[in-house]
């Protein structure tokens, strides 16, 4: 399970210990079967739980989706 992550990832957290609500995060470093993960964006109801905890937290896998960004180029699209 944690051959699907890499350190530089994008993940979707959906449960935390630090946060209320699911945020966005990045990869940082992979342990045994957790994540430490970069808060990226996160609900604005845990702005002062994220800012205590300095935007890092650590994360199980089970509770974490890969996120994949598709790169879309309308300049050569149009006709």
């Amino acid at each position: 399970m944690l051959s699907k992550f890499k350190i530089g990832m994008l993940v979707k957290c959906k449960q935390c210990d630090d946060l209320d609500y699911p945020f966005l995060g990045r990869v940082i470093n992979i342990l045994s079967s957790k994540l430490v993960v970069e808060i990226l964006q996160f609900n604005y109801q845990d702005r002062y739980k994220a800012s205590l905890i300095q935007y890092n937290t650590v994360v199980e896998t089970k509770n974490c989706v890969r996120v994949e960004l598709i790169r879309v180029n309308s300049k050569h699209d149009s006709i």
